[in-house]
């Protein structure tokens, strides 16, 4: 009997700390796509205010997993920076990206000890960048979709900021997709009868059909959704891609949702 659903509900509360955290951690480094001087205060205090949203949200979760005192102090020291910039910057006129990325790195510090503490059998540093860069493709859809709906608050918003944040999802999204397939090439899944079989072979077969899932909406369908959402700004439609994008964040989070599951379960750097 296959067991995928009952798994994934008991690691549920790890996944969502991973995604949570790591979309915090990260998406304040988006922010440099947009400078004030392009855009309004009101932006950088809608996406702080996020920031410290899912944080808070994903530092409480991590608390209940009963991690080490060190990871705490960590996360809490991160949160209670990016609140304190947070409300220093909520009505300011000038804010500097070099302060918020600061946070942000240190962020990035946090997010090892959090990884170490939810992966301790089989932690490595790519086990730390595959989750960063999930989060930095799940942030950066979300930063795209959230400028686009912008476009209806500021006049005359210049659209190459959208198609900044369009570029830099098309980067991330190959990277991905270049290092699943090299993962998916080399490794290989050992059943319960002892017969090992290569990660194309068992994405074909029922337990694996998740990780085929997992390949399809989180690498695949944003790529081919990222060609309509370019060509769509070239015709200055920033409403219709913005709805693109709100179909690109559900594929590309359903697709870390089950990456994560595998990540957890069986250690496949995906």
């Amino acid at each position: 009997d296959c067991k995928c659903p009952e798994l994934m509900f008991s690691s549920f509360s790890d996944i969502i700390t991973l995604i949570f955290l790591g979309f915090a951690f990260v998406y304040p480094f988006f922010l440099w796509i947009t400078p004030l001087k392009t855009i309004d205060n009101g932006f950088y205090r809608f996406n702080l205010g996020m920031c410290c949203i899912v944080g808070a949200i994903g530092g409480t979760t991590f608390h209940f997993l009963n991690p080490d005192i060190v990871s705490e102090i960590y996360l809490w020291v991160w949160f209670g920076a990016i609140m304190f910039i947070t409300a220093i910057y909520w009505n300011s006129n000038h804010i500097n990206n070099i302060v918020i990325t600061s946070i942000a790195i240190f962020g990035i510090v946090t997010m090892f000890q959090v990884v170490n503490n939810l992966t301790p059998d089989f932690f490595s540093y790519s086990v730390w960048f595959i989750v960063l860069l999930g989060s930095a493709i799940t942030a950066a859809v979300f930063f795209a979709m959230i400028l686009g709906h912008w476009y209806l608050n500021v006049v005359a918003l210049p659209i190459k900021l959208l198609k900044k944040a369009t570029l830099v999802m098309w980067v991330l999204l190959f990277i991905r997709t270049i290092w699943d397939v090299f993962f998916i090439s080399i490794d290989s899944f050992v059943d319960s009868f002892g017969i090992s079989h290569s990660l194309w072979a068992y994405m074909l077969q029922f337990e694996g059909f998740l990780l085929l899932v997992a390949f399809f909406m989180g690498n695949i369908v944003p790529i081919v959704l990222n060609i309509f959402i370019w060509n769509t700004l070239k015709l200055q439609a920033t409403q219709s891609a913005t709805g693109l994008l709100y179909i690109s964040v559900l594929s590309i989070l359903f697709g870390d949702l089950l990456y994560k599951y595998y990540l957890l379960q069986y250690g496949f750097l995906l």
